[in-house]
């Protein structure tokens, strides 16, 4: 049975994905991750059927969408989507990448892998652009090593055939 806290960080990780998934179809700067889905040869079917989206390139873009819907950031905080500043406030977890949101075996997204993209036009090429994935910390929602990546979408096929595939990278999986 799940709590009224848990409900509400599901609420909270389910926004952010819409979020991601408007703002890669609808942003300027959502052109580049869908440019590297297509180079990784990805149909609109699996971009829809994996919920994949853009993290735009902002400290606060999706803080304050999260803020705007009525979410608060402490529970933003706690499925790792904003990071508390060193002052005061929070800065976006997520930022220029391509998001793949990570579903428990009932389909709840309970956290996010974000991988890396090229720079945006005007920045500098050569400044080090971070990890190139960056996941979710553990929380409340998310155990890392409980949850697989794909196994909420690939269950019923896995059921009929009666064995999977396991892939190392996201990509690997969503193609």
């Amino acid at each position: 049975m799940r709590t009224k806290r848990e409900e509400r960080l599901v609420e909270i990780t389910d926004a952010a994905a819409g979020f991601f998934a408007r703002s890669l179809r609808e942003h300027p700067l959502g052109a580049m991750a869908r440019q590297v889905c297509d180079e990784r040869g990805l149909s609109q079917e699996s971009i829809n059927t994996f919920r994949l989206g853009y993290a735009p390139h902002a400290w606060d873009a999706l803080g304050a969408f999260l803020r705007q819907k009525g979410f608060s950031l402490e529970d933003a905080e706690a499925v790792g989507l904003v990071v508390p500043r060193r002052g005061s406030g929070h800065y976006d977890r997520f930022r220029h990448r391509l998001m793949f949101p990570i579903c428990d075996h009932q389909g709840r997204i309970v956290a996010f892998s974000g991988r890396i993209l090229p720079p945006p036009p005007g920045e500098d090429e050569e400044r080090e652009g971070g990890a190139k994935y960056i996941n979710s910390p553990e929380g409340p929602l998310y155990t890392k090593g409980q949850v697989l990546f794909g196994l909420h979408e690939g269950r019923v096929e896995t059921r009929r055939t009666g064995w999977c595939l396991l892939c190392e990278g996201n990509f690997d999986l969503v193609k």
